[in-house]
């Protein structure tokens, strides 16, 4: 099976084809059996598989080249966090001008997970050490081993083309402080005055909600947050920005403080945090990572609790998107 020149181009990001594009669209049509007879792609449509081989052999053109979207991506990302490739630790043979296991590895698996596009929580999880995915991952590097040294150098960059690589262009913002000031809003004031200092607090549903905001807050009036009569579990985040409130994920926090805490919910559900956008403000993710009171969110996979503790900000850029630092 083929890839128009059409595709490539677009995927490329350029208009105008190069000498050597002829030479990885005759590689692309090599690649696509072992996608499509793959197990975790045998049952996708083609456009999914067609979108898995152009990521593969975009990969090759640009770390023949040292440029284009790989290169861009794996930068970023190191600029970032400050080692080679989320979730892979690669073996001391690794090489940036060179072609490597582990880069295949993560092409793949970026298109296996998917964040969420219709709706939040329709986001698609994928094990980075899936043993389906290291053996597509093994024929495919093979085949592109075999080829690195007639591989032709195209001179254009591609397009930043990695999935992720928007999300890492965001900088990190410092957290907010928690500690009690003149100046801080009143309302954060009154909620660290109440705790004792803590900057965590729990309600079950709704209506101890309000009888805090009323009690503690001087909310008057009996239609205070109405869309949220219907929620429960709620963890309100008292810091200088003000309070920010999530639902739904009390259970998740290994507090003292907190009665809602459900280990076995924290263990088979915390994962969604980072995953589904909505769910839970950044800054209140952020604090419950470094105060470790998340410490109990894991992947439901094999190594699910150091791949998502050891890579956590990544997971969340990835999935979050535009929710990742945001207000």
């Amino acid at each position: 099976m083929n890839i128009p020149l059409l595709t490539w181009l677009k995927a490329n990001g350029r208009r105008q084809a190069l000498p050597g594009d002829k030479w990885y669209l005759d590689f692309a049509a090599n690649l696509w059996p072992a996608v499509r007879q793959s197990s975790l792609f045998r049952n996708c449509n083609h456009d999914v598989q067609e979108q898995a081989v152009l990521s593969l052999v975009l990969y090759f053109q640009d770390a023949i080249a040292q440029n284009g979207g790989w290169k861009h991506f794996t930068e970023l990302y190191r600029e970032r966090y400050g080692n080679l490739l989320p979730f892979y630790k690669p073996e001391e043979s690794y090489a940036d001008d060179e072609i490597n296991p582990e880069d295949v590895a993560l092409v793949l698996w970026s298109n296996l997970a998917r964040p969420a596009s219709e709706r939040p929580d329709d986001f698609t999880l994928c094990n980075p050490e899936d043993e389906r995915l290291e053996a597509l991952c093994g024929m495919a590097y093979d085949l592109m081993d075999v080829a690195f040294e007639e591989a032709p150098v195209n001179e254009t960059p591609s397009r930043p083309w990695m999935r992720g690589t928007k999300e890492l262009r965001i900088l990190p913002t410092p957290p907010p402080e928690i500690l009690p000031t003149p100046d801080m809003n009143e309302n954060a004031r009154r909620c660290l005055e109440h705790s004792g200092g803590h900057p965590l607090l729990y309600f079950s549903d709704y209506d101890e909600l309000i009888r805090f905001f009323a009690k503690v807050l001087g909310w008057e009036g009996q239609n205070i947050l109405p869309d949220l009569a219907k929620e429960k579990e709620f963890v309100l985040f008292a810091n200088t920005k003000g309070i920010l409130l999530a639902h739904d994920v009390a259970a998740y926090f290994r507090d003292s403080h907190n009665p809602q805490y459900d280990e076995s919910r924290a263990t088979t559900e915390g994962y969604r945090l980072f995953c589904q956008p909505g769910l839970c403000p950044f800054d209140l993710l952020r604090f419950g990572m470094q105060a470790g009171y998340l410490s109990d969110a894991r992947f439901p996979f094999h190594h699910g609790k150091s791949l998502l503790q050891e890579n956590w900000d990544f997971v969340a850029r990835y999935y979050l998107g535009e929710y990742y630092e945001g207000d």
